[in-house]
């Protein structure tokens, strides 16, 4: 495996900028402020069916921990754990972070990218496939899935919230 330091930061890729916007992400979908103000950064995630882009956003660091915090305890300890038991940390896009599978070898082409960014670099990615995200979401509680929900109605209006992925479809950790 290639040491991070050879490769990381490097630009942004395409593929991770808006599917939507067709450039790279520069506003914070939860609080609309520029991402580049940030010097801790942001997420960016975005989640892949058949090969298209199904759902987007990025976060600013504060509004990312914001929403982490407003998850349940129990959510949070139990996404930590497993987290830490199960992510295989420097895997980058190309293979799932918890399965290790390549994502050119997914029988289903579903799966989710996350980022973190400093201003234009890409600091770290990771691919998590559907089969891994399944898993997770399972430890998800009603309450933070109360708060996922919520995210969606205000950033996503008119989209039924259970149509997109849960939270942990995503980088929350």
């Amino acid at each position: 495996m290639e040491d991070l330091d050879d490769i990381y930061p490097q630009p942004i890729p395409e593929e991770l900028y808006s599917e939507y916007e067709e450039r790279p992400f520069l506003t914070c979908t939860r609080c609309g402020e520029k991402l580049s103000d940030f010097s801790d950064g942001f997420q960016i995630a975005k989640v892949f069916k058949r090969g298209e882009v199904v759902f987007e956003y990025a976060l600013c660091a504060p509004c990312h921990m914001g929403m982490i915090d407003e998850f349940s305890l129990e959510s949070r300890q139990a996404l930590e754990d497993y987290y830490a038991q199960n992510m295989n940390p420097g895997l980058g896009s190309g293979h799932c972070g918890i399965c290790s599978n390549a994502r050119n070898d997914l029988p289903e082409p579903e799966f989710a990218l996350g980022a973190t960014c400093v201003g234009n670099d890409l600091l770290e990615t990771f691919m998590i496939c559907s089969p891994c995200m399944e898993k997770s979401n399972l430890l998800v509680s009603k309450k933070t899935q109360g708060i996922w929900n919520d995210f969606i109605d205000r950033n996503f209006p008119g989209v039924p919230a259970d149509s997109l992925p849960c939270p942990t479809k995503v980088s929350i950790f």
